[in-house]
């Protein structure tokens, strides 16, 4: 029997980790003033009742991009700020996207570490207001800031969040152990992975958007070598020495290169 509640962890002072049933990972950073939540999930639990039990102040909520394990809760809340490239796909997800996504990851949790229903995958009733961030945007949360950097490849919209003074880098999926590159090219997603690479003097930890992913329950920060390992990879695409394999992900035919412990997807 596995848990029945998503894993909560406090990563840090004042910030939370919030893995939903191996699904994905959001989280929680507080200030003295305010509080920020970074992505909603995929919308399988109670995501805005469970913030309101970790803090009481009043919190804004950003998506680091739009895709079905981020965007999928947003009906939870009255507004979202997030990058305008990804906002037409975050508005127009449904519901059965959302629940095949929940379906077939759990369907990888071979251990059953979390008791997922697919009935706990509900039907969206209302829509969120949305502001359009960029590169420069910062969250003032009283006492702690958080940085927007733009970061396309994983898909056109992808942002990251920088913490300088709790040195965190939040980096959803825009280069993790298994960077998809189906929405954009590999030049672009290799500008962003060295823009990540030079803020690295500014983190000690970067926590992407798939902390325990199918079902590891756990909520721990990537190693700092999956950077060097995407952007090794990036470029041997583009100089034609990778070894590409054929995979296919969600239906379409694509190449999948894989080096030093990470791997990257794209639509040749």
């Amino acid at each position: 029997m596995g848990m029945k509640t998503p894993l909560i962890c406090e990563i840090a002072k004042d910030t939370y980790c919030i893995n939903e049933y191996g699904l994905d990972a959001v989280f929680l950073c507080i200030g003295s003033e305010r509080a920020l939540l970074i992505d909603t999930g995929t919308g399988t639990f109670d995501l805005k009742g469970t913030v309101e039990r970790l803090t009481d102040k009043p919190y804004d909520v950003v998506l680091t991009h739009g895709h079905v394990d981020h965007a999928g809760g947003i009906d939870a809340f009255g507004h979202i700020y997030m990058h305008e490239k990804d906002m037409e796909m975050a508005r127009n997800l449904t519901y059965e996207e959302r629940l095949s996504y929940a379906v077939n990851l759990h369907a990888n949790d071979t251990d059953q570490a979390f008791d997922f229903d697919e009935k706990q995958v509900r039907r969206w009733n209302h829509l969120p207001d949305m502001t359009a961030i960029d590169e420069g945007f910062v969250f003032d949360l009283g006492g702690r800031q958080l940085e927007v950097f733009y970061t396309p490849g994983h898909t056109e919209g992808s942002i990251t969040l920088l913490d300088r003074k709790n040195r965190i880098h939040f980096s959803g999926d825009a280069c993790n152990r298994n960077t998809l590159c189906m929405g954009g090219t590999i030049e672009t997603l290799l500008q962003s992975a060295l823009k990540i690479k030079a803020l690295e003097p500014a983190f000690d930890r970067d926590y992407n958007g798939h902390i325990g992913w199918a079902g590891i329950p756990e909520c721990l920060f990537q190693p700092a070598d999956i950077r060097d390992a995407v952007i090794g990879i990036c470029r041997s695409i583009l100089d034609g020495s990778a070894q590409a394999e054929d995979t296919v992900f969600l239906g379409r035919a694509a190449k999948a290169v894989s080096a030093a412990g990470a791997r990257v997807v794209y639509c040749p």
